[in-house]
């Protein structure tokens, strides 16, 4: 698809066009969706200016690639979430796994912080939650073995020890929940 007008003018009206076909209202649950996976994946490009490992940037990238499908499976197919495979819930599992084997035990919950890359993590987390939770109730009727959901929620693990790694790695100390 080529986009030569960005400006059309047909959302003037409160609704937008969907990739399947037809419109909604801009308030419907699927443009909610569509709206937090964008939200996420913009603060994702956030987190990869401030980041100074490539390694950790392709695994992003890749994760904002992931994010594009699942727009565009809600976009297409509402009904439908098998965009995500297996194979990238492992891999999210075996990136969470690799990042919290060297990590210390919670024995306080951290707030959220460090330096930009890893507060913007945090940002990222809490995002990923919200658009989880949009995503549960656009798929209310399909969720189980949902892999979007599944892929949703691993991501915001992923994000919460990618965050704690490298502040690990950096020496920055972790603020803890004070009572």
């Amino acid at each position: 698809m080529r986009i030569t007008k960005v400006t059309t003018r047909n959302g003037d009206s409160g609704k937008t066009g969907l990739a399947r076909g037809g419109s909604v209202y801009k308030n419907d649950a699927i443009i909610h969706a569509l709206g937090d996976i964008d939200e996420l994946s913009s603060v994702i490009g956030v987190c990869n200016t401030a980041c100074d490992n490539s390694s950790v940037v392709n695994e992003l990238k890749l994760i904002q690639n992931d994010l594009f499908d699942i727009g565009g499976q809600i976009s297409l197919n509402k009904d439908g979430a098998n965009i995500i495979t297996e194979a990238s819930i492992i891999s999210l599992d075996k990136h969470i796994d690799r990042y919290n084997s060297s990590l210390d035990p919670l024995k306080e919950f951290i707030l959220p912080g460090g330096d930009s890359f890893s507060a913007n993590l945090h940002v990222a987390r809490a995002i990923t939650r919200r658009a989880e939770r949009t995503v549960v109730e656009l798929y209310s009727d399909n969720l189980e073995n949902n892999n979007v959901v599944m892929y949703l929620n691993r991501l915001s693990d992923y994000f919460f020890v990618l965050a704690r790694f490298y502040n690990k790695n950096k020496n920055i100390i972790e603020n803890t929940w004070q009572r």
